[in-house]
């Protein structure tokens, strides 16, 4: 097979990868795919091991090595595509440390290959200079370099956003976020809210003794601790996080909740947005903490200052951050992503 057609296939393969990759990574394209998400992360996974298992077994007759002359250069990409193989293994079957360090590898292999992408569209523009100094432009060329820079532009609006993610700090409308190391900033909003302890106010609405909490007030209930190894749906994972916080079943409960006539939770975003639902067989097996601290620091901006809920043994997502409502009910009220096709029963190992 010549190298344009190897060439082409690698475009066409390693185009879908990597845009099923960023459906999975950056929160504006999960939501875009909403109750695909699922088809989207096997495409994804299944493409990799497929992708993976050529370019390994088959590398001379598969990969696209350049023509003479630029061999080292060929070595190079290759490199990077060997590293986004072996770290997308490790987010997928590897223990809780390994995708700890995977993720940012993974990331960081993919932020160089799509900025080397750009840089390989932008040296081959379809116009070039003669020896007499005149322009041209072959139609042939300029259809085949418009339809990649077609493909390539969302993903080239993304890089920004996965450059801050690998890096470890998103920074939205507002200020720097502050992030801990190992976690990958989501948000469903164009920043994060900041919420001052002062101003901030916990409503807890359909009980018998509806109230609202300021944080002196929060901060003289019952409290206690617990380490988990933080997941999210995505495959990233923190290992070992020790949350400190109050426990949610013990406090609705000492607010007159009466878990059989009202077994609904929905918890609420100071974002304005989102939202997530427990229920009361959950609650009570998994004892969700209201957290405001973490490895012993009050929780950053990004991680949901100054409370946020926490579900042990759930994906990341159903753990609402910026928490300042919760509501119970008779009946569930979806959240955020289940609201997009992510099931309501978010136990860890229902994706993979």
């Amino acid at each position: 097979m010549s190298f344009r057609k190897r060439h082409w296939r690698h475009v066409v393969v390693l185009g879908l990868i990597v845009l099923t990759g960023f459906a999975l990574f950056l929160s504006s394209w999960r939501r875009a795919v909403g109750p695909f998400f699922a088809i989207v992360q096997w495409i994804h996974i299944g493409g990799g091991i497929l992708y993976g298992v050529a370019l390994i077994g088959w590398v001379r007759v598969f990969y696209p090595w350049p023509r003479s002359g630029r061999t080292a250069f060929g070595g190079w990409i290759y490199f990077l595509l060997i590293m986004l193989l072996i770290s997308g293994a490790g987010l997928l079957v590897g223990p809780s440390p390994t995708r700890a360090v995977a993720t940012v590898v993974h990331g960081l292999a993919a932020l160089i290959l799509i900025v080397w992408t750009i840089w390989h569209l932008l040296t081959r523009l379809p116009i070039w200079r003669d020896p007499s100094g005149q322009f041209h432009i072959s139609r042939r060329r300029a259809l085949r370099w418009l339809a990649g820079a077609i493909v390539a532009t969302p993903v080239v609006l993304g890089v920004p956003t996965l450059a801050k993610m690998v890096s470890g700090r998103l920074v939205g409308a507002g200020k720097n976020s502050d992030a801990l190391p190992g976690f990958v900033p989501y948000t469903v909003v164009n920043g994060f809210p900041d919420i001052p302890r002062r101003h901030w106010r916990l409503h807890v609405l359909g009980l018998p003794r509806s109230t609202m909490l300021d944080w002196e007030q929060y901060q003289t209930l019952p409290r206690r601790r617990v380490d988990i190894n933080f997941h999210c749906v995505t495959g990233w994972v923190v290992p070992h996080v020790t949350f400190e916080g109050v426990d949610l079943e013990a406090f609705l409960i000492s607010l007159g909740w009466d878990r059989q006539e009202h077994p609904w939770v929905t918890f609420f975003s100071g974002d304005g947005v989102y939202t997530d639902t427990l229920n009361a067989d959950q609650i009570a097996e998994y004892r969700p903490l209201l957290a405001d601290r973490i490895d012993g620091q009050p929780l950053p901006r990004a991680q949901g200052f100054p409370v946020r809920l926490l579900v042990p043994h759930m994906y990341g997502y159903k753990s609402v951050k910026w928490l300042v409502g919760i509501h119970v009910s008779k009946t569930a009220s979806p959240g955020f992503w289940e609201q997009r096709g992510y099931p309501q029963n978010a136990y860890l190992g229902s994706y993979l």
